[in-house]
């Protein structure tokens, strides 16, 4: 599956999210949660009040593993997505991955999981409140 762009990515992986055909289940999710380090491509909130984060690149995995362990400190889990064949090439650094707690999945007809992320507890509690409000729809 190849996209012609992120935007196009980042949709896609929000219609799988809202699509329930996921391993989190059903989920709250919104797009671009922006706060004063940087931006979070989704966030999905999910049955457990588990808040997840999702950052998308076509190629730069090494950029998105950056921005993802930046998002840890509001989220419990926070996500790579690449398309296939890239996140297939990164997954061959998959201790990156787990240094940071960060989990590592790919699109595909679904969401496929090649890393979970840790479970990891917000060191900026106020700022996972504001994210958790944003994919409620609040």
């Amino acid at each position: 599956m190849t996209f012609a762009n992120e935007k196009i990515l980042v949709k896609r992986i929000l219609a799988l999210l809202q699509s329930e055909s996921t391993c989190w289940g059903p989920v709250h999710v919104a797009p671009e949660f922006f706060y004063s380090r940087g931006r979070a491509d989704l966030v999905a909130l999910d049955e457990n009040e588990r808040l997840i984060a999702f950052e998308a690149k076509l190629k730069n995995w090494k950029a998105a593993l950056h921005q993802a362990y930046r998002n840890t400190c509001f989220a419990h889990c926070s996500y790579v997505v690449l398309p296939k064949e890239v996140a297939l090439d990164a997954f061959r650094f998959v201790g990156e991955f787990e240094k940071r707690g960060v989990g590592l999945c790919y699109v595909a007809t679904d969401l496929v999981v090649l890393h979970e992320s840790s479970h990891n507890q917000p060191i900026e509690p106020w700022l996972a409140c504001d994210a958790m409000n944003l994919a409620c729809g609040h």
